[in-house]
């Protein structure tokens, strides 16, 4: 059985959420995080916090920055993903600092390359290359969120009832 979409949040370099999409969750966000923007806000902080200590605490590394001392896009170890016994979050950071967190059920496997897929392919070819697009701004662009919806059914990860 493929594992399921809850929902995909991508960050620009500054950290503002750029777009969120939602397939299945239960739990409202007013019932948790208060709203939708307060919500973003705790994902960026959990994952920045995470990136952080990973690349503080790299056993590989001679030389330690302090904890949350700024780095540059992907220096030191990198966070992938962590499980809880509800859900796995995936994180994938892109080159030129995008990041793409992909919530998922427990049983998902590695993401990684489906997150850079999703990036090379839908992302830059929807939303970058879009002449219409202004950088920086929230992403309401049509044929994105259909290419993502389609991305994600494709491969038996949503159903259709949970598209969002």
């Amino acid at each position: 059985m493929a594992p399921h979409c809850f929902n995909l949040y991508i960050y620009n370099r500054q950290g503002v959420c750029i777009h969120y999409q939602e397939w299945y969750r239960p739990k409202h966000v007013t019932h948790g995080a208060g709203t939708l923007l307060d919500d973003q806000k705790q994902m960026f902080g959990l994952f920045w916090t995470l990136s952080n200590l990973c690349a503080t605490v790299d056993p590989k590394c001679s030389t330690r920055a302090p904890l949350g001392a700024p780095r540059k896009i992907g220096e030191g170890s990198r966070f992938n993903s962590f499980t809880t016994n509800n859900y796995k979050l995936h994180f994938f950071e892109t080159a030129t600092g995008f990041k793409i967190v992909l919530n998922t059920s427990r049983e998902a496997g590695d993401m990684r390359e489906l997150l850079s897929t999703l990036y090379d392919d839908l992302f830059v070819e929807h939303v970058v290359k879009n002449p219409a697009y202004t950088p920086g701004t929230q992403v309401s662009i049509d044929s994105f969120n259909a290419a993502l919806n389609a991305f994600f059914k494709a491969r038996g990860m949503i159903q259709s009832q949970q598209q969002g």
